[in-house]
Parts: structure tokens; C-alpha cells; sequence
């Protein structure tokens, strides 16, 4: 069936916290691509395709405290399916997607305090399906997705304040649909999806200030399309989606990608098999997740779970164990670390995020004379979690 590198297996291991996934209450309808998001701790989803698999205008509300949905009044633009969303400055945004015989390039944002919706300027190039849309600094970068020719990689910036669009370098990977991609440590990331048979693993970067994609260490499951994504506290997350044969996974796979050392970690699943092009939205430290298209049963399942998110963040802080280090760093010939009984594991892994050698707490020093060139990341393991994560240069 799939494959699934050692270094995944091994994470999900050793990464399952004690929280786990709590049900919630069931969504109105179920539905495959909602937009999906919060605004002044209530979540909303919009639009997307229903159990007849005709694209909408529903419009709900979720309120946390009361753990009730609540439906609005329907959105006013054109009904549809494959848009995207999401929120700056106590507004939310969203555009972009598709009717069942049109592909659009409209923009708009939600007023959670009058309840009013509002056109704003079109993109001015190709109407697309399934893009990226990220919120930066009075920014709205837009780029990807798919139209009635192709896959596409061109990326453009909404400027809110002026309420225009430039044109930003292309995506230096492939063109693609479908794909990951969120704000993290004040940087805009991109990458996974597919174009044509393909679903990728690659993973960029983006200098808005230069203008400039960077290429960032895999993404280190399987190949990824169509889950869900969402930032919070300077991390980023993508949940669920079908895996690289753009078929279900065994298991609804959940990751943090921490920016500030280009590093992803595995937290706990979902209950059940993945879903594709589900919603996702985060409360006070706790995502919601729901909708999407069970692949394995091919039903639209209404339940929705959470998930403490602050919770999952114990133990796997970097910089909560100071006394952790690597040395020599870089280094030419080994790397060691101080003897610690609370250590019972180290995996040390390459820039793919492959694994390159797994030892127990009682060794210190690792031999690296053989090893490429590059960089490293080392990993410190309690019985079950991280401790630390150390990066180290290993130069010959």
C-alpha cells in the first residue's frame, strides 16, 4: 500500500502526548472544501460543497463556549466550491475558487461587527481553484492552484490598504494545486499539493521584502494534498488530506513546522482515517477540525474534534532544556553532549529528514567522519517527548 519513511514511524512514536482529540459538536451539513475561520473567539465556515457535491453560499458560526452552530445569513457573491480564506486585522478574507462551470478570481472580506460582507479589487490575472492565500502585514499573498488549462505557480500580492495587486515571483517548484501553506514567524511558506498525477513534498519560503522563494528541508511524511492548514503561536500546522497516491491515509497525520529551525514534528492524528479537503479553525489555543470527505467510505462526515494545541507544545519547547547542547558545532570528525538521565533517546536526522543515526541516553558522542557535509538536526528524547531539537554543522 503506502510507504512511510522510518522517520515518520519513528516520530509518531515518540510524539504522541498524553492530550488527545475531544469531540465537539456536529457541524449543520456535511461539506468538502469550506472556508474556514475565526474572528473574536468564534469560527465560521462558508461556502464549499455539499452532500450532493454542489458548491454553496451556507454561511455558519460556531460558538466554543455553548458548543453550538448557528446558521447566517448566506454569502452574497457566487456560490462555490475550492476557495480559500483567511484573516488580518479582525476581518476575515476570501476568494478565488470555483462554480461547477466557472473558475473565479473575486476577492472579499467579512465584518464580524456589522455582518457585512464587501467586494473588494479582483486579481487581475488567471481566475483560479484551489490556491494558496496567506495574510501577512496588510498583505494578502495569493499564488498556485488550477484553472480550465492548467496547474499555475504564479504568486501575487493584495496590498489591503490600497486595494491592489502586484505580481510576485513565481513558486521556483513546480506548478501545483492543492497546496499547504500558512505565516510562521512573520514569513510566508508554501508547498505539498499536486499537478497532474504528482502530489509533492517540497517546501519553500518567501522573502516578501526581496521578493525571493527559498527552498526549505522536506516535508517529511508522506507526499501531501489537500488537507488543512492553519498557524498559531508563531508555528504553522497541516492536518490530515490524502497522502502520495492522492488517496486516504490510515490515519488522519498532524504536523508542526517550527520556522525558526525549519523543522517539522508529528503530533497526534485525528481519530480515523484522513480526509480530504476538510476545514480547520483555532479558538483560544484549540483547533477545530471537521467536513471533508471521508476517501475510504466516500461519505461526508458531520462530526467535528479539537485539540489543545498549547498542550501539545509541553515538552517540545527548544529551548526549555538549556543544559542540551551539541559539541563541537560545526564540527569534522564527531558531536557530543553531556550524559543526562533524563535523555533515553537521540535520533539525529539529515536536511531531507531522513534519519541518520538513532542512539540511547547512554551515549555521548556519536562519530560523524563519514558523514556528508551539511546540515543536521539532533533530537533529545525523554521516555516520551522532545526535549530539545539542536542543529549541527558537520563540515569536512
Amino acid at each position: 500500500m503506502r510507504l512511510i519513511l522510518l522517520f515518520s514511524a519513528f516520530i509518531f512514536q515518540f510524539s504522541v502526548f498524553a492530550q488527545s482529540w475531544v469531540s465537539s459538536a456536529n457541524i449543520p451539513s456535511g461539506r468538502h472544501h469550506p472556508v474556514t475561520f475565526s474572528l473574536n473567539g468564534i469560527g465560521y465556515s462558508v461556502t464549499g460543497s455539499n452532500t450532493n457535491n454542489l458548491p454553496t453560499k451556507d454561511f455558519y458560526k460556531y460558538d466554543p463556549v455553548l458548543d453550538t452552530w448557528t446558521s447566517l445569513t448566506q454569502f452574497p457573491g457566487t456560490a462555490r466550491s475550492y476557495s480559500i480564506g483567511t484573516t488580518l486585522n479582525g476581518l476575515a478574507y476570501m476568494g478565488f475558487g470555483a462554480t461547477s462551470t466557472q473558475y473565479l478570481n473575486d476577492l472579499w472580506h467579512y465584518n464580524p461587527q456589522n455582518e457585512q460582507w464587501t467586494q473588494l479589487a479582483s486579481c487581475p490575472r488567471s481566475a483560479r481553484s484551489h490556491p494558496a492565500f496567506i495574510a501577512l502585514n496588510n498583505k494578502i499573498y495569493v499564488g498556485l492552484g488550477n484553472n480550465n488549462v492548467s496547474d499555475l505557480k504564479d504568486w501575487w500580492e493584495y496590498n489591503i490598504l490600497t486595494d491592489s495587486w502586484t505580481q510576485m515571483a513565481d513558486l521556483p517548484g513546480p506548478a501545483r494545486h492543492h497546496p499547504f501553506h500558512f505565516s510562521a514567524q512573520g514569513e510566508v511558506f508554501a508547498g505539498m499539493g499536486h499537478g497532474g498525477p504528482i502530489v509533492y513534498k517540497d517546501w519553500y519560503k518567501l522573502d516578501t521584502t526581496s521578493n525571493a522563494w527559498t527552498a526549505q528541508i522536506q516535508f517529511p511524511g508522506e507526499a501531501r494534498v489537500a488537507g488543512t492548514q492553519f498557524n498559531n503561536a508563531d508555528f504553522g500546522y497541516v492536518l490530515s488530506g490524502d497522502g502520495d497516491d492522492h488517496s486516504y491515509m490510515s490515519t488522519g497525520e498532524f504536523w508542526r513546522y517550527d520556522a525558526s529551525i525549519d523543522y517539522w514534528l508529528q503530533l497526534s492524528a485525528h481519530p480515523g482515517v484522513s480526509r480530504w479537503a476538510p476545514g480547520s479553525f483555532v479558538i483560544d489555543d484549540v483547533v477545530y477540525f471537521f467536513g471533508g470527505v471521508n476517501r475510504q467510505t466516500n461519505q461526508l462526515p458531520n462530526d467535528m474534534w479539537k485539540f489543545d494545541l498549547e498542550a501539545a507544545s509541553v515538552g517540545i519547547a527548544e529551548n526549555v532544556n538549556a543544559d542540551l547542547r551539541v559539541f563541537p558545532n560545526p564540527s569534522k570528525y564527531y558531536i557530543s553532549w553531556e550524559l543526562n538521565n533524563v535523555i533515553k533517546k537521540v535520533v539525529i536526522l539529515n536536511a531531507f529528514g531522513q534519519v541518520a543515526q538513532v542512539t540511547d541516553g547512554t551515549s555521548t558522542k556519536i562519530d560523524v567522519s563519514s558523514w556528508q557535509a551539511g546540515m543536521y538536526f539532533v533530537q533529545f528524547y525523554s521516555q516520551n517527548e522532545v526535549l530539545k531539537i539542536e542543529k549541527v554543522l558537520i563540515q569536512h
